[in-house]
């Protein structure tokens, strides 16, 4: 234990002058106090020790996980190396640079021979598909006015997400559908042609259009559009949907 003080025997002293009893106190409480801070320093050096230990497993726990990084890192660049350094047929397990030309030749007709097969397939299939939807599409004209607008409406724009309302069956103005998606209010006709779609029938459309203020126009037919249609719509909002498209989209 650590020496006492003068100015704790001074204490001591007067205290006994004062009461004896009282200097026993006092005398006993330095001594407590005295083996309390020991104890407390004692105390403060093994959590100081602990806390060292701790830090010292962190830092091997560091040190461990940066040396593997750094042997990886060492190991890819090693195999960069030796890639860019060693040919290719040996990189592959080839004998020789002939043997791995061969093969390279080999896997490159295979799958020139596939994608040709692949395509030529597609091409029946998509030939085939289409003639089945064009069948679809000759089969519209047996249907009324009414019933085609109805076909169109659910196999062209209800499908495509557009909220769609009918007009009535007489006097609609050349409109036979009003459509609206996304703020965008527009409006459709629909006609059974056999044959081709003159420009004078896109004109009427088009007057329609502007009367109503729409943003674009719809104008779908079973039939096809003359060159001169194709013409006249062209840099104005008139979407033209004739039969061949009518089929790629019953594919779709």
């Amino acid at each position: 234990m650590d020496k006492i003080t003068i100015f704790e025997v001074a204490i001591v002293l007067l205290t006994f002058w004062k009461a004896w009893w009282v200097g026993i106190l006092v005398f006993v409480y330095i001594l407590f106090r005295r083996y309390e801070r020991k104890n407390s320093k004692v105390d403060s050096k093994e959590a100081l020790e602990d806390l060292e230990s701790k830090w010292q497993e962190k830092y091997e726990i560091v040190k461990n996980q940066l040396d593997a990084v750094i042997d990886e890192r060492k190991e890819k660049k090693q195999t960069r190396k030796w890639l860019k350094e060693t040919p290719r047929w040996k990189v592959f397990g080839f004998a020789s640079k002939e043997e791995y030309q061969a093969e390279k030749e080999k896997r490159l007709r295979k799958q020139e021979q596939d994608y040709f097969l692949s395509k030529a397939y597609k091409h029946r299939q998509s030939k085939s598909t289409l003639k089945k939807n064009l069948a679809v599409i000759d089969d519209l004209l047996r249907l009324t006015p009414v019933e085609f607008e109805k076909w169109v409406k659910q196999n062209v724009f209800e499908k495509s997400g557009w909220n769609v309302e009918e007009t009535k069956v007489t006097g609609d103005g050349g409109i036979d559908l009003v459509l609206n998606k996304d703020g965008e209010h527009s409006i459709a006709q629909c006609k059974r042609f056999k044959n081709t779609v003159g420009e004078p029938v896109l004109r009427d459309f088009y007057g329609t259009m502007m009367s109503e203020g729409v943003s674009k126009g719809y104008f779908v037919t079973t039939g096809l559009f003359s060159l001169s249609a194709q013409k006249f719509a062209e840099e104005k909002p008139i979407i033209l949907i004739d039969r061949g498209i009518l089929a790629n989209m019953l594919s779709g």
